[in-house]
């Protein structure tokens, strides 16, 4: 068998996980790999990274898994969007931050004086604060054009 259509069954049956997990599985039925090799095989089947009930992100045959949600790169960036009628908060997936604040920044929102990020949370400063219902509508909507915000 190859790593490939091993790792297809072993989706197909349900079990998931991220790659180093999935090393691990194949070692288990006597299928020695690396990293590497299982990404490449992963491509190969067609397969995606879902979010599984604990909020993991493991990989997956498509959107055949109860309870597993489809979650390609962008898809879902940011989690939320609010404001405390001074500065606007986004909450954004782990590691995604800097991302999401990269386009904010390059889109050039007119009340925008700056923003900050940290790893899964941004802190954006608007320059007019009785504007600022209207700041996060436009930077909301702008961010579900482009994909990175799907409620």
């Amino acid at each position: 068998m190859t790593i490939a259509s091993e790792l297809n069954l072993l989706l197909s049956q349900g079990v998931t996980g991220n790659q180093t997990q999935l090393v691990e599985a194949l070692k288990e039925r006597r299928i020695h790999t690396t990293q590497s090799s299982v990404s490449r095989a992963l491509r190969k089947i067609n397969a995606v990274k879902v979010q599984d009930n604990n909020g993991n992100t493991v990989w997956a045959l498509g959107r055949t898994e109860p309870g597993l949600k489809d979650i390609g790169f962008f898809d879902s960036l940011v989690k939320e969007v609010v404001h405390n009628g001074v500065q606007i908060v986004i909450h954004t997936r782990p590691g995604t931050a800097n991302t999401v604040a990269k386009f904010i920044d390059d889109h050039g929102f007119d009340h925008v004086l700056g923003s900050v990020a940290g790893d899964d949370t941004i802190f954006i400063a608007p320059s007019d604060v009785d504007l600022i219902q209207e700041t996060v509508q436009k930077i909301t909507a702008y961010m579900k054009q482009i994909g990175i915000f799907v409620e």
